[in-house]
């Protein structure tokens, strides 16, 4: 009997619904880390005198070390088991937070990003593969429908939060809003996600994988970051690109020959899967792009309060929590595509009129563009996600977590 079935027999038809919130407070919790940093970036440059080159570390870092560790947590679930990597990823998040929440330079915050980025990253795979053990094939909409809202509501959410203690307290509280949270998350992940289900010796770390997946994504990040300051005429640029192009192809040759591949490419032979991670690949650099630049263009070419910057946000904020839940229950009911169709249209849509907000665009505009692309991000991802990893056998869903994840 496995270790899921045991919990099963232990708490009954209702532990399908302590796994969810379990994995959705660490989702929410690691989730507003990546955005909710952003809005206090003006007041972190001043008071370190950062320049722009070196606070987009802060970014760069996180982002880097977040779609590496993606690709560890197969490893880890298996190295050690859910219950074990899920608290542990959470201790070391808090301990994150508080050298960044108590730095005192420029170092200890871009190291504390680059831990809590990691952190973050983990968290996903290991939350979704929890769910699909708990959640029968044909309950899987609504389990993926909450697993896409915590991706998505931490984001809005956690801009407003932050806005609001950059305004009325100190960026360092940034750092800290979240740990109650991730200690909630850590007991409930002891009490209810399950241990360790092999036996025996722990399968053998891709070390020369991880070294080369890291070296390529945060060469590419640099490249891509860096490329409008330095310009992409740039002799970096090139550099840099060429280098992760180098870097990722001996990634993937090393894959295919390692014994125990940190990505398993048996994933790529289902059509299906391979759709869904190009096409969350294509909706998450739109989303993300814009929840990264939208409080900086709002509070240093509008002059936004951080209040301000973040009140764009509620209405979207409204829009994820109440269509989530019943795009959830659609999944399970009709084909993705009637979903899937107009939350794309609606994402399109957006971004079209994003592209063309200047220093006279009004706040109602912003803040309506943003409720729009709320519409794509509950209808789009949830069951693109379901469908995609539903494609594969069990043994490779870990995997195929991480990488759709990494696409994202």
């Amino acid at each position: 009997m496995s270790q899921v079935e045991l919990l099963f027999e232990r708490y009954g038809p209702r532990y399908k619904l302590w796994v969810t919130l379990t994995v959705m407070l660490g989702l929410v919790a690691l989730g507003m880390s990546i955005t909710i940093v952003n809005v206090a970036i003006p007041y972190i440059k001043g008071a370190f005198g950062m320049s722009n080159s070196q606070v987009q570390w802060l970014s760069t870092g996180f982002l880097a070390s977040t779609t590496v560790s993606l690709l560890i947590a197969p490893w880890l679930v298996s190295a050690v088991g859910q219950r074990a990597t899920f608290m542990g990823l959470l201790v070391v998040f808090i301990a994150a937070s508080i050298l960044g929440g108590l730095g005192q330079g420029m170092m200890a915050l871009i190291a504390a990003r680059v831990i809590q980025g990691a952190m973050t990253g983990l968290i996903r795979p290991v939350a979704m593969q929890a769910l699909f053990a708990a959640y029968p094939p044909e309950g899987r909409g609504m389990a993926v429908a909450m697993y896409g809202m915590c991706l998505g509501l931490p984001l809005t959410l956690a801009t407003v939060i932050g806005g609001w203690l950059v305004e009325n307290f100190t960026w360092r509280y940034v750092f800290f809003i979240t740990l109650p949270i991730c200690v909630a998350a850590a007991i409930m992940g002891y009490f209810f996600l399950p241990s360790r289900e092999q036996k025996g010796p722990r399968p053998p770390f891709d070390w020369a994988g991880v070294v080369l997946l890291f070296a390529a994504v945060f060469a590419l990040l640099a490249a891509l970051s860096n490329g409008q300051r330095w310009g992409w005429g740039d002799p970096r640029i090139p550099e840099l690109i060429g280098f992760a192009l180098i870097c990722g192809s001996v990634f993937m040759a090393w894959q295919q020959r390692t014994a125990h591949p940190l990505l398993d490419l048996a994933i790529f032979r289902y059509r299906i899967f391979v759709v869904g991670t190009l096409a969350m690949l294509l909706f998450g650099g739109s989303f993300y792009g814009i929840m990264y630049l939208l409080p900086q263009f709002v509070q240093s070419v509008l002059h936004y309060s951080p209040v301000s910057a973040g009140q764009i946000f509620l209405p979207s904020t409204a829009v994820l929590g109440v269509l989530v839940p019943l795009v959830g229950w659609l999944s399970d009911r009709y084909p993705p595509h009637w979903i899937t169709l107009p939350g794309l249209a609606c994402t399109v849509f957006s971004v079209w009129h994003m592209a063309q907000v200047d220093w006279n665009t009004s706040f109602m505009y912003l803040a309506g563009a943003m409720a729009v692309m709320s519409v794509g991000m509950a209808a789009f991802p949830p069951p693109t996600l379901s469908n995609a990893i539903a494609a594969l056998p069990r043994h490779l869903t870990g995997y195929g977590s991480g990488a759709i994840n990494f696409a994202t």
